[in-house]
Order: structure tokens, then C-alpha cells, then sequence
């Protein structure tokens, strides 16, 4: 069996195992514009090891393990996951992978729709693949990259609906009002 068809036969069984066990880990429960605290709530992991909520910033990141939130789904394991906050509003949702083959881009489709005509660089024996789509609320950039005999992917969960905020923050970040 060609290298491709194994990596295909892989990516197809992922998506069976990660569509049977997906309504867990539904980032959707997360609502853009939610406060850093209702996302802390929300989680329901110990707060002991979570960095505390400072006043008067503008930008927060709430850092927690895959494994951790998503307790049951083997996709997570090894994933940090990053809440990014501007102005105590949350706007955006990352994840980071380095595995044997992709496997975030199934929970993501899973979760986000379907992205139709992908790279063919992402079914290469060592792919290497960009691309976005989006939803109702949500634009989901996803990247896939080669690292020696592994994989390295991104997926970030951007708000449609908080472009205000990020160019106050970019002008605040210029030095600027």
C-alpha cells in the first residue's frame, strides 16, 4: 500500500474516532465575548496553576492542556490550548499539534464544517498546507507542516465579530490612542 493511501486510510480512521467523541470538546460552548472569568468557569479545571486575571491590561492569554479540558479524547493529548482575551473579552482560540500525522484538522472540520478542494500538498507523504474558512461567528485558519518524520499543525479560531477590538489594540500597540 502506497505511503499516500496509508496516509489517507489514517487521516479517514481519525475522523471516525474523533466525529464519535466531538460534543466534549465543542469549542462553540465558548462565546466569543465571553469575560476571561466565565471562560475560567467554563473550563472547570483547577485554577491552582492559572494565571490570575490582572486589571487595567489589555491583552490576557489563558493557557491549558488538551488533556485536561478534553479528558477523553486522545486528539488532545499533548495540545496546548490558548484563550486569547483582548479587553477582557475572549476573541480568539489556538491549538498547536506535533504528532505522526494531521489529526486536528479532523476535529476542526468536525466542529467547523468541512474545508472542500485542499491543497494536494496536504495528502503528500510529508505535507505541508494552509488554508481558512469560516462559520456563522468564526474564521478558522488551519496549517499543517512537515518536521522531520512528524507534523506540525495550528488551528486558530478567530471572532468575526470583534474587529473593533483588534484595531484598538493594534493602534494602542503603535503607541497610539
Amino acid at each position: 500500500m502506497s505511503k499516500n493511501k496509508i496516509l489517507i486510510l489514517t487521516l479517514l480512521l481519525q475522523l471516525l474516532f474523533v466525529g464519535s467523541v466531538q460534543a466534549k470538546c465543542d469549542f462553540k460552548s465558548f462565546k466569543f465575548g465571553d469575560s476571561y472569568k466565565s471562560t475560567v468557569s467554563k473550563l472547570k479545571i483547577d485554577s491552582e496553576f492559572i494565571e490570575p486575571y490582572v486589571e487595567g491590561t489589555s491583552q490576557h492569554f489563558l493557557f491549558v492542556a488538551g488533556e485536561d479540558f478534553c479528558k477523553k479524547e486522545t486528539v488532545f493529548q499533548g495540545v496546548p490550548i490558548q484563550f486569547v482575551f483582548l479587553y477582557n473579552k475572549l476573541v480568539e482560540i489556538q491549538l498547536m499539534s506535533l504528532s505522526e500525522a494531521p489529526k486536528l484538522v479532523m476535529w476542526a472540520e468536525s466542529i467547523y464544517g468541512v474545508k472542500e478542494n485542499k491543497p494536494n500538498s496536504f495528502y503528500d507523504e510529508f505535507p505541508i498546507a494552509r488554508w481558512s474558512w469560516e462559520d456563522s461567528k468564526a474564521v478558522i485558519a488551519y496549517s499543517v507542516e512537515s518536521v522531520a518524520s512528524d507534523v506540525v499543525e495550528s488551528v486558530i479560531i478567530q471572532s468575526l465579530n470583534h474587529q473593533q477590538s483588534y484595531e484598538k489594540f493594534a493602534i494602542e500597540q503603535e503607541g497610539g490612542k
